[in-house]
């Protein structure tokens, strides 16, 4: 059962729209206002990446560049969005220091958050590797 994304010119909104089945796809009827001026659109497609692809693909000097400023609450801003952004594992370490920043706390870890990042990411990474998790990154800690 295709769904496909389109435009609709009547009621200006992009609309998903459900097929029973590929054989039957016939015109497109907006299921907002009932338009049929529709135009396809390109939907976004999400790729599935090993966590091993998702690590790697982590750009530290980007995700410091989205750092809002170098105070408490900025950091803590940063470090829950970062903990949202890289899951489970690593993410839990962000989100608890940002917990830290919003009780009032200054963490340490926020003196240099890039470090903390690079750390991060390389325990991950060494735990992948099957170093275990003895909280030293593979190449030293």
């Amino acid at each position: 059962m295709p769904i496909y994304q389109y435009d609709c010119a009547g009621c200006e909104r992009r609309v998903d729209i459900l097929f029973r089945s590929v054989r039957r796809i016939g015109p497109a009827i907006c299921p907002e206002c009932g338009g049929t001026d529709l135009k396809r659109a390109v939907s976004q497609v999400a790729r599935a990446r090993s966590e091993r692809e998702r690590l790697d693909s982590i750009d530290v000097n980007q995700e410091l560049g989205r750092l809002e400023s170098g105070d408490v609450s900025g950091f803590s801003r940063w470090a829950r969005r970062m903990g949202r952004d890289l899951g489970s594992d690593i993410g839990g370490e962000f989100s608890a220091l940002a917990d830290k920043a919003d009780a009032g706390e200054d963490p340490i870890e926020r003196v240099d958050p890039g470090h903390t990042l690079r750390y991060q990411v390389e325990k991950r990474r060494a735990t992948l590797d099957g170093g275990g998790d003895s909280g030293t990154p593979a190449g030293g800690g």
